[in-house]
């Protein structure tokens, strides 16, 4: 359990086919939420991140999720500003899908552990730091908002997450498979 995948499949064309895919599927996945701002707001985003990492790995994984970022925050932006510093989370967060999902079974503990990584590392830390360099807020106020949200999306995500990720690993789909026709 406590293995990490350091290694991405090799690039090919069902590779890139596969990650374009993967990548509009988080598009598309990130822009569906339940919930409202002012309460707490539901993303699926994250079926899109646990994708990329279970199927690219970290180091594609990472690159699929800057190539999301910079679709759905420029070409697709919605009134939000881009910055650099979201692109770089974006980047890590696709890097530690890949550490915890990729070639790896997966166990209800294993993606627990790989949520509350992911959680602190780019949603409470990094993205909390990149609204308060953008905008003067102050810490304490951010995470007082944050941690709790994340503190009730946590078992969702894990739970909904286990879900798919045991459906499609039960698929048995391997990118590397070649198929002679």
């Amino acid at each position: 359990m406590t293995m990490l995948s350091f290694r991405s499949p090799k690039l090919t064309t069902r590779t890139l086919s596969l990650t374009a895919f993967l990548i509009a599927l988080n598009v598309i996945l990130g822009k569906l939420a339940v919930g409202s701002a002012s309460l707490v707001k539901f993303s699926f985003g994250f079926i899109g991140t646990m994708l990329l990492g279970y199927f690219l790995g970290p180091w594609l994984g990472g690159v699929a999720k800057i190539l999301y970022d910079l679709i759905a925050n420029t070409i697709l932006a919605t009134g939000t500003q881009f910055f650099i510093g979201f692109t770089l989370t974006a980047f890590l967060s696709g890097v530690i899908a890949g550490l915890f999902l990729h070639n790896q079974k997966i166990t209800w503990q294993r993606l627990a552990i790989y949520e509350v990584i992911q959680m602190l590392v780019t949603n409470i830390f990094f993205n909390t730091l990149w609204i308060h360099l953008l905008y003067q807020a102050p810490w304490a106020a951010l995470l007082a908002v944050r941690i709790p949200k994340s503190l009730l999306t946590l078992p969702l995500e894990v739970i909904l997450g286990l879900m798919i990720l045991k459906s499609v690993a039960r698929l048995n789909l391997s990118i590397s498979n070649q198929n002679k026709y």
